[in-house]
């Protein structure tokens, strides 16, 4: 309905009975259909978020940039190796962790009107 269709087509579509059941119904699945795509609606499957993708976009609602916390952090330890992709991922949730803390503990102490210990 946010997306400007009309209610009974929703009941309708949702399996509910509605009034016009039988008015709808006769305009055909295409007409239905039709209105389903432009409203710019659609069913997908559920993506598979990794830990770390979750976690970037949580940092990224925080406004923080993981990208840039990242490459800091890389730039600050060139000589630092990863085994395997999971070893590296979890450094990376550790890194992101931090900074999100850090960012909470901030403003957390700035609404307090607490100084900034740093």
């Amino acid at each position: 309905m946010a997306s400007g269709v009309q209610s009974d087509y929703v009941d309708y579509m949702m399996g509910h009975t509605v009034g016009v059941y039988h008015d709808i119904q006769s305009k055909g699945i295409e007409f239905l259909r039709n209105i389903y795509a432009s409203a710019g609606l659609s069913i997908s499957p559920r993506s598979n978020y990794s830990k770390i993708d979750m976690l970037k976009d949580i940092v990224r609602s925080w406004g923080l940039e993981p990208e840039k916390i990242l490459t800091r952090e890389a730039l600050a330890e060139p000589h630092r190796t990863y085994v395997g992709p999971d070893e590296r991922e979890k450094e990376q949730i550790r890194l992101l962790g931090i900074a999100l803390r850090d960012s909470l503990k901030r403003e957390l102490l700035a609404s307090l009107n607490f100084p900034n210990p740093e």
